[in-house]
């Protein structure tokens, strides 16, 4: 069983036995390197036969007496081979954007390779393209298809073949906005389409299948089954959430109610869940306990049924981390093999990143193994303090109660440790903290057990009505539980701690703190107190740094909204937020939020843009330059020989401006077309002013224009 007694040892002894760590730590290097670099498949095949001749030479020679100062080469070796190795997996699974006109204007045949969900108006799904009439083959695209109530949507699995335009996935390219383009292409997905009911059609059901396709068959299946039961609403979503990883449902207040809680990730299948299966399988096998044959067998199950559940699940980096984990600690029980948790954790992730290097960049992948990473360090330090049992003297009632107060503690300590550990990237990533995270685990930890164990007993009775009936009401009040409980720690006061920002560089470094904390906490060692303690003071020099950059005395921003004007202008403790659109929300504000918060800006003012008319109101001022927003024609008829000189025009809503008048009038050489333009209008516009040696920024195309010293927080950031 995989153990933590390497602590045991001293420490250089116990890194010497980090072996799949240090591999680990090398092909994440190697998938880096490759990501920013891109030195292509043939210097990697090259560095690594290097490597690996190099390493067969110092083996060959192993028995001479090699000086000391060229014992690094066998370390240089080995890191350079798996180093080489990272770089050769990310360019052997490179996807490169296509080409557009490689889909060409007929019809393109693909099969649908992820299960359909469904969207307020539109169904959502993923196509292989297959047809090997184009060099697009094998590309794959994000379909949405149009909602028909004559006709369902093409399911997992299907063979289509479909006439629509395909373009290139775009972000808007705000600061600090996320980036839905970068996420996509990260996962080898460039391009999509939107397919009318009239431009497809079913070629082949089922035309392909696989492990994918049977686990969701059987998810969509246990699902009707939930639905059968009577159970509806949110407490549907948050069950099939929970017990199945299908969070399509889910409203957006039901998501931020867990997050602001701190329960989220009860609803991201993980470890949590996985344990609980794995669990449950163990105790319905224990009659094949009885000798090694039949234990063997038990393995066999175990294993199938946690990578059944895996690819119910849709093969989540999540359930595939704890499904490998949780097999090799099976193996190794069987085997009666010892091995290093940190090994077994290595060999995990090791063995998901040959698949798909790219998880690397996966959030949940990244929290997942934090959280368990954290877990596996810190509770050495408090197992000592959970109550021992004595089997002597200890009474039925004391061991009662020593099970409960060691229970508790145990999701105490584990609460504590997983919040250690994924804070950081889960503030780097969401901006918030929960504050009542320890409440929430307390309440929400048994309460899924429970919902899962009475998931299962459901699905078990769902032959017989009076058996299926009686559990559902269980189900139900157990769902009322926790979603009642999540709500009213949302409620509380102070419940999360929003808008928390921090830098990539300060991640880092908190990170690297509390590995040396922890390793001192092993070893006692000074030198590594010395490091934590010098690692925390780059990190508050970096906070310091950033609040620094956060001193945002000017700036303009003008987003990329489609059809619609959304600037902010922050004068001295002043911002702006000027708009046309008359039914913001916080959706819609999202950028703009997050720029407020970071310019710590103390008044904050909405205009209606409609409502501004004077010169005053569209002319500002930022760091000695001048910016004039010309929204009619208007404008330009009533300034008749009068001059008005600006450095940057920003032109909206079409306005049509002939470049003489941008010279003459404004005596302007930047222009600016904000979002409420169209396409056709801002082409036509750019053709004639470059021509009159008058620059052009589309924001609509080029992502948000920044000016000011606000842009100096945004670069930092």
């Amino acid at each position: 069983m995989p153990s933590n007694k390497i602590f045991n040892k001293s420490f250089e002894q116990a890194i010497n036995s980090f072996l799949m760590v240090k591999i680990l730590l090398a092909t994440i290097i190697g998938i880096l390197i490759e990501r920013i670099a891109n030195f292509g498949i043939i210097f990697s095949i090259i560095g690594m036969s290097l490597a690996a001749g190099l390493m067969a030479f110092l083996y060959v020679n192993r028995k001479k007496r090699i000086s000391h100062r060229y014992y690094f080469l066998n370390g240089l070796s080995l890191y350079s081979m798996w180093i080489f190795f990272g770089t050769f997996i990310t360019e052997y699974q490179r996807v490169d954007a296509p080409d557009l006109s490689d889909f060409g204007d007929g019809v393109k045949i693909g099969v649908v390779i992820e299960p359909t969900e469904e969207k307020p108006k539109t169904f959502k799904s993923r196509i292989r393209i297959i047809d090997s009439t184009t060099a697009s083959n094998n590309v794959e695209i994000l379909a949405y298809f149009e909602k028909d109530s004559t006709t369902p949507p093409p399911q997992f699995g299907d063979l289509i073949g479909f006439y629509s335009d395909v373009r290139f996935i775009e972000s808007n390219g705000n600061p600090l906005e996320f980036d839905y383009q970068q996420y996509m292409s990260r996962q080898g997905v460039y391009c999509q389409t939107y397919i009318k009911r009239q431009e497809y059609e079913i070629l082949q059901p089922a035309y392909q299948k696989g492990i994918k396709y049977y686990g969701a068959k059987i998810r969509q299946s246990l699902i009707d089954i939930y639905k059968e039961s009577g159970i509806s609403g949110q407490q549907l979503a948050v069950l099939e959430a929970l017990t199945l990883g299908y969070k399509a449902d889910l409203e957006p207040e039901t998501i931020t109610s867990f997050q602001t809680s701190g329960a989220m990730h009860i609803l991201a299948v993980s470890g949590l869940h996985t344990g609980i299966i794995m669990l449950i399988t163990d105790l319905l096998l224990m009659f094949l306990d009885y000798s090694r044959k039949t234990r063997l067998i038990k393995c066999a199950l175990i294993i199938l049924t946690l990578w059944t559940f895996a690819a119910i699940t849709g093969f989540s980096a999540s359930v595939c981390r704890s499904a490998l984990m949780f097999s090799m600690i099976t193996i190794s029980q069987i085997l009666n093999r010892s091995s290093s948790t940190y090994n077994t954790l290595a060999t995990s992730a090791f063995t998901l990143l040959i698949f798909n290097p790219l998880l690397i960049f996966n959030v949940g992948f990244g929290l997942s193994y934090l959280a368990v990473l954290a877990i596996i360090s810190i509770m050495p330090f408090v197992k000592n303090t959970l109550p021992k049992f004595d089997p002597v003297h200890d009474t039925k009632i004391i061991r009662v109660r020593k099970w409960l107060m060691r229970y508790f503690l145990g999701i105490v300590y584990v609460s504590i440790a997983a919040q250690l550990g994924t804070s950081v990237l889960s503030i780097r990533t969401f901006h918030l903290f929960p504050t009542y995270f320890l409440i929430t685990n307390i309440l929400v930890i048994p309460l899924s057990y429970f919902i899962m164990v009475t998931s299962i007993l459901l699905l078990a009775v769902s032959w017989c009505a009076p058996l299926m009936w009686l559990t559902t009401e269980v189900l139900k009040f157990f769902l009322g539980l926790l979603t009642d409980s999540v709500s009213w720690i949302e409620s509380l006061p102070m419940a999360s701690i929003d808008n928390i920002f921090i830098t990539n560089t300060s991640s880092l470094l908190i990170y690297a703190a509390l590995a040396m904390l922890v390793v001192f906490g092993h070893y006692k060692r000074p030198i590594h107190l010395k490091l934590a303690l010098a690692t925390l003071c780059l990190f508050a020099a970096s906070i310091a740094l950033f609040d620094n950059a956060k001193n945002i005395n000017s700036q303009i921003i003008i987003y990329n909204k489609t059809k619609s004007q959304l600037y902010s202008i922050k004068n001295g403790e002043k911002m702006s937020i000027i708009t046309d659109n008359s039914k913001l929300d916080e959706k819609s504000l999202s950028p703009v939020t997050i720029n407020v918060a970071l310019a710590h800006a103390n008044l904050v003012e909405i205009l209606d843009s409609d409502t501004l008319t004077s010169i005053k109101d569209l002319f500002w001022q930022i760091d000695n330059k001048t910016f004039y927003n010309v929204k009619s024609h208007q404008q330009i008829e009533i300034m008749d020989s009068e001059r008005l000189t600006v450095d940057y025009l920003i032109v909206s809503e079409n306005t049509i401006i002939n470049a003489n008048d941008v010279s003459e009038k404004f005596g302007c050489k930047n222009v600016i077309f904000d979002s409420s333009n169209t396409k056709k209008f801002v082409t036509a516009r750019t053709n004639e002013y470059e021509k009159e040696g008058i620059n052009c920024f589309d924001v609509a195309k080029e992502g948000a224009f920044v000016f000011g010293d606000g842009a100096k927080t945004i670069w930092w950031y």
